[in-house]
């Protein structure tokens, strides 16, 4: 959020192809519903990017309340200052600042990466409180990250947190059918490289 003298902008940036469907369809109706007002949306020319944007005192004050601070210098110390659906708070980080992705071969990863340290820890005490094994916290110049490396952890996250970014859900499920298919394929490869296999 941007504070000026009479108002204050919010706005929700992301890929305007990636994320378009995930933003268009379900952010921008969330915000409608919970705050009775409609985001704006703009291309930004010559860049990958959409933004959804509004000028409005009374939600900014409310989002205020919630510990969202007002400038991005203020990130670093984001935390909630209500109480949370811990697995809704989770999942929205996650479609808006996550990404799953194959690290070698069929083994996927998770990742969440994000400016703020304060609230990436949060997360990652969610995820642990249920019964996760993230990696540690480590940083760049500019952002933190954690991961989910065990296989049976990246399935049951995508079981139990239910991610909604279609982008995310259309990765995962492109990296699972690969994985299937080389755990179907590879008893049977191993059997004619033996030469133990036999035809029907």
């Amino acid at each position: 959020m941007s504070k000026s003298h009479s108002s204050v902008q919010i706005t929700i940036t992301g890929h305007k192809r990636d994320d378009r469907e995930y933003l268009i369809g379900r952010v921008r109706p969330m915000f409608a519903e919970l705050f009775d007002m409609i985001l704006k949306v703009l291309l930004v020319k010559d860049e990958n990017t959409m933004i959804l944007h509004v000028l409005s005192k009374r939600v900014a004050l409310t989002l205020h309340e919630w510990g969202m601070p007002f400038g991005r210098k203020k990130l670093s110390r984001l935390t909630p200052d209500v109480a949370l659906d811990e697995v809704s708070f989770v999942r929205g980080l996650f479609d808006t600042d996550g990404c799953v992705y194959r690290k070698y071969g069929p083994y996927m990863q998770i990742q969440f990466k994000f400016a703020s340290l304060s609230l990436l820890a949060y997360a990652r005490e969610c995820l642990v409180k249920r019964g996760f094994h993230p990696t540690s916290i480590t940083s760049d110049d500019t952002k933190f990250r954690f991961f989910l490396s065990r296989q049976t952890e990246v399935d049951h996250f995508f079981s139990v947190i239910e991610p909604k970014n279609p982008k995310h859900l259309k990765r995962f499920q492109n990296a699972s059918r690969k994985q299937s298919f080389r755990q179907y394929t590879h008893p049977i490869e191993a059997l004619r490289r033996s030469g133990t296999d036999q035809t029907l």
